[in-house]
């Protein structure tokens, strides 16, 4: 149970916040700071302090000793009493004027208890929003102003720079990084309104800590101007006030002041020390650097293998004008990124233009006898399918479509009945998303297979990507009772593409959980290293039907699953085989170590 303490002249105040507050928590009084036992810690404090002492410093430094930054809840006004001088900035305060109600009370301790549970930020959010405040995100001058800035903890800043410049993501890190619990608010001060700004305060939860963003501070209308500086004027004794002010501004507001388009006093108000985006095409020395960062940030958020940059790719982005800022050069590597893939990006992957999507999907990729080197069976590498290609594709996708497609035709020929009738609109309209989820994932497959281009070799530990791609199939073994049992030595690790042995094993384990019989186990063993097995059970026919397909002895295409597993596994040295057991059993084998026939 939490413990509050309350300290109150008045014994009747006490009294009754003992009663109000000791059914929820441990309730510990005393007439003044000095009473206060020094053996309790208290996690909150209520504190009236006597009309009769004005020396708020000298009482400031009893409560340190008494509770050290714990959050405090003073029974008056907030003019009532020097905060600044009575603790510390960073200490949570509450106001709660006498006289007060039974609710009031209970409902201001439990908001103050709440910000002792709230949970620490994590190192990963500290470290994805401390990005934004250091270089390359911010020029050189910028970062530097920041940290100073930061170690102040400034009330106010002011980011100045053009749009797409990143002042959003500056100042939700100034919030976060600043260890901020409280709300991040961000108002268009272009389009404020009279009084549309003290509303919006009154409903911000300030105690933890707020940050209130004013977006386009240069376009406020001069009565929106005047509001802002009267809010900042009256927060302007206020030392422990935890509401923080970032403006956002496109233009000088200097040279706007000295025009008459803006309030003087505003502009000194906001711009003590101002943090310059400088524009992208300004700082060309930084966008290779800037690339980089911004493209692991989306390869992250993509799951994609972070790529690297060709000195023609970096050369072509230096040289570009970028009028939209940091926000542009992210839409550019998304757009490559989405629609390329690249292991390195080149200068001719880079998509400048949204008009140019479409183009850079159908755009006809060259290649060469030594981008494409020869299979073991003759066929180049480039050729993913090898001797199935375009009768497994054709085949494959009509028959995957096929059902799809019907489900979606009956639908349409019978519109007028099933719109009629709820139930069996209901039913049919679940049927014809499920179809047209399976087609959309059919197509995304066979984008994504389309993708890949002459392996990357590395160090790729097959268990491990193995075990992401059961992971993605889980629910549907879980639906049908399917265990995954594992033995054997292991397979370790071989050379290989890990994006292309990942989209592999994809669809093999696609594949197994389409064909396994339900209630039986998957069983995964490395029968040595660089080999892998997976023993199921399945239909005789499925079996009898890839067992001829891998031993090439029937013309009969195999599901598309199994072809893209096989074509991909093939490119980065993995023999697929599979062999009809004879208790209905079949067995899967992957063989990186080229003793496979």
């Amino acid at each position: 149970m939490a413990t509050v303490l309350v300290i109150d002249a008045s014994a009747s105040v006490r009294a009754t916040l003992r009663i109000v507050l000791g059914h929820e928590h441990e309730v510990v009084v005393g007439a003044s700071l000095e009473d206060a036992p020094r053996d309790v810690v208290p996690d909150v404090v209520v504190l009236g302090v006597p009309r009769a002492v004005r020396d708020e410093r000298s009482l400031g430094k009893t409560l340190a000793e008494v509770a050290p930054g714990v959050p405090v809840l003073l029974l008056h006004a907030p003019h009532e009493v020097d905060v600044g001088a009575l603790m510390p900035p960073q200490v949570v305060v509450d106001f709660l004027p006498k006289p007060f109600d039974a609710y009031g009370v209970r409902s201001r301790v439990r908001s103050l208890m709440r910000t002792l549970r709230a949970p620490p930020v994590s190192s990963d959010l500290l470290d994805a929003h401390r990005r934004f405040l250091e270089f390359p995100f911010l020029p050189h001058a910028a970062a530097a102003v920041v940290r100073r800035i930061m170690a102040a903890d400034a009330p106010i800043v002011l980011l100045q720079g053009e749009s797409g410049s990143g002042a959003t993501a500056v100042a939700r890190a100034l919030h976060v990084v600043a260890g901020r619990r409280g709300p991040f608010t961000a108002i268009d001060a272009a389009r404020l309104e009279g009084g549309a700004l003290d509303r919006r305060l009154g409903a911000i939860d300030e105690r933890a800590g707020a940050t209130l963003y004013l977006a386009g501070i240069d376009r406020a209308a001069p009565d929106a101007q005047r509001e802002i500086l009267q809010m900042l004027d009256r927060r302007r004794g206020v030392s422990a006030s935890s509401l923080h002010v970032v403006a956002e501004a496109g233009g000088d507001l200097g040279e706007l002041a000295s025009t008459g388009r803006f309030l003087p006093e505003l502009a000194y108000a906001v711009g003590t020390l101002p943090v310059v985006l400088t524009p992208l095409r300004d700082r060309s020395e930084d966008v290779g650097a800037l690339a980089e960062m911004l493209t692991r940030e989306l390869c992250l958020r993509l799951g994609l293998e972070e790529p690297g940059f060709s000195p023609a790719a970096l050369e072509r982005l230096r040289e570009y004008l970028w009028f939209g800022n940091v926000a542009e050069l992210e839409a550019v590597l998304a757009r490559t990124m989405i629609l390329h893939r690249p292991r390195i990006v080149e200068a001719d992957h880079l998509v400048f233009l949204a008009e140019d999507a479409e183009r850079a999907m159908t755009a006809k990729k060259p290649t060469t006898a030594s981008k494409h080197p020869a299979t073991s069976d003759g066929a180049p590498a480039g050729d993913v399918l090898g001797r199935l290609d375009l009768e497994v594709v054709l085949g494959e996708l009509a028959h995957e479509l096929r059902n799809p497609m019907v489900t979606i035709k009956t639908f349409a020929q019978h519109l007028d009945s099933v719109m009629a009738d709820p139930e069996t609109r209901a039913r049919f309209s679940a049927l014809t998303t499920d179809a047209i989820g399976r087609m959309d994932e059919l197509l995304e497959t066979l984008l994504d297979f389309s993708r890949f281009r002459e392996p990357a070799p590395q160090q790729v530990d097959v268990q491990a990507v193995l075990d992401c791609a059961l992971a993605e199939q889980a629910d549907e073994l879980t639906r049908r009772h399917v265990t995954i049992e594992r033995n054997g030595v292991g397979v370790g690790q071989v050379s290989a593409d890990e994006a292309q042995v990942l989209f592999a094993l994809r669809s093999l384990c696609r594949g197994l959980t389409a064909d396994v019989v339900a209630n039986t186990p998957i069983k995964i063993r490395g029968a040595e290293p660089g080999v892998l097995e997976m023993l199921v059970r399945t239909d005789a026919s499925i079996a009898a039907r890839l067992t001829a397909w891998v031993d090439a002895s029937t013309a009969e295409s195999p599901p598309l699953a199994w072809a893209l597993a096989a074509a991909l596994l093939r490119r980065n040295g993995g023999a697929l085989t599979v062999r009809k057991g004879d208790a209905g059993d079949m067995l899967v084998r992957v063989d990186w170590t080229g003793r496979a026939g």
